[in-house]
């Protein structure tokens, strides 16, 4: 019970960041598409937290507020990078922190990521799908013993018996 509190914890974060990298190929077209429009970095995030589903907008609000209060934006962005431990994220704040120093296309250069993160994303859905198999055999296949031990147990339990009360039987349960 004093661990649960831990585990639901990380599940709850981990759930989060998963969402949040679903999000974030989107994230960046729509930032793309309001710097093709002509409005700077700031006024595109603007947009896109308004238009947004948390936790992505949540995160990209927070970048907009540290930016109110005088940070500069590749502090804003370290410190996202920071709160946001995917690498998906450090991609995204690499690329647009190259693409302001080198005075690059951000836009083009958003595209580029966006595309980027729709392919491994991509990637990793189908080898979840392929392993997935594999995990639910492995289940059923270490469960099996159990399972025929409480069948066996219910139909021969005098049988049975000896495999809990005798030396013979505790290393074959072992085994």
């Amino acid at each position: 019970v004093a661990l649960l509190p831990r585990f639901a914890l990380r599940w709850m974060r981990q759930r989060r960041l998963d969402r949040l990298e679903q999000q974030l190929p989107d994230t960046l077209m729509v930032l793309a598409g309001g710097m093709k429009a002509g409005v700077s970095l700031t006024q595109a995030v603007q947009q896109m937290v308004a238009e947004s589903q948390p936790p992505v907008s949540q995160e990209f609000d927070l970048l907009l507020r540290e930016q109110r209060l005088g940070v500069n934006l590749d502090e804003a962005l370290d410190n996202l990078n920071a709160r946001v431990p995917l690498q998906s994220v450090t991609l995204t704040v690499s690329a647009m922190r190259i693409a302001n120093e080198t005075g690059g296309h951000l836009a083009e250069t958003l595209e580029r990521a966006s595309q980027t993160l729709r392919n491994k994303l991509a990637m990793e859905g189908k080898i979840r799908a392929l392993t997935s198999q594999g995990k639910l055999q492995a289940i059923v296949v270490g469960a099996l013993p159990i399972f025929l031990i409480l069948v066996l147990n219910e139909m021969e339990p005098e049988a049975m018996n000896l495999m809990f009360t005798t030396p013979m039987g505790w290393a074959t349960l072992v085994v």
